[in-house]
């Protein structure tokens, strides 16, 4: 029998057994996150002079792995949402909305040692909590219609993406990660003729940490 028949022979009579060693186990984790959101809103017709308004997002996350590399991840989030008018010489006008998130995607993990890259993407349902306006506007004539209006509509739907990177440990995973999220759904309703927008949807660029234990 040739040598190098042997050896090929040996190789496959040994990868079942290798393969058995690193068959795929699922994993599922729980943990916290908090960050920082940047959000504003894509009005149309367009809101000039808006800038992106900073509140914080914080929430509990969890993650089921049940394919290599594929799994899902679910969230309850109290998130920070609206939007800001600044301009020097008219003032500013602010509008925060206090709104829980609950984020179902479907997520993707690479890398199997200590530090993975993960992705996140799919559709959330948001809940108006709370909203607050702070008008400081210089002179009267420049009040627009829509101030002092609550908004219309408390219920959200849309999609956000997430990326990170992460680091699994002993102690648990420890990570950085940052999401675009986009609502399908408009703020206020165009109705007869009280209408103020004819598209009005929250935008929300959030940058945070997370850290999470295995279960």
């Amino acid at each position: 029998m040739p040598r190098w028949f042997l050896i090929l022979f040996l190789l496959l009579s040994a990868f079942p057994s290798l393969n058995a060693q690193d068959k795929f186990k699922s994993s599922t984790y729980f943990g916290i996150h908090g960050g920082v959101n940047l959000s504003s809103v894509a009005f149309s017709p367009q809101v000039y002079d808006q800038v992106l308004l900073t509140s914080r997002n914080m929430g509990i996350v969890f993650r089921h792995i049940s394919e290599p590399n594929i799994g899902f991840q679910a969230e309850f989030n109290l998130a920070g949402k609206g939007w800001e008018e600044k301009n020097d010489s008219v003032g500013t006008y602010i509008r925060r909305l206090e709104t829980i998130d609950l984020p179902v995607t479907a997520a993707f993990v690479f890398g199997k040692k200590t530090f993975r890259f993960s992705f996140a993407l799919g559709p959330y349902v948001s809940y108006l909590r709370d909203e607050k306006e702070t008008i400081k506007i210089n002179d009267p004539i420049y009040l627009k219609e829509y101030f002092n209006v609550p908004v219309e509509n408390n219920w959200e739907f849309g999609f956000t993406g997430i990326v990170g990177f992460e680091f699994h440990t002993k102690l648990g995973v420890l990570g950085a990660r940052s999401s675009y999220s986009h609502s399908l759904t408009t703020l206020f309703t165009p109705r007869g003729e009280k209408v103020y927008f004819h598209g009005s949807r929250n935008q929300v660029i959030n940058i945070g940490l997370f850290y999470m234990i295995k279960l």
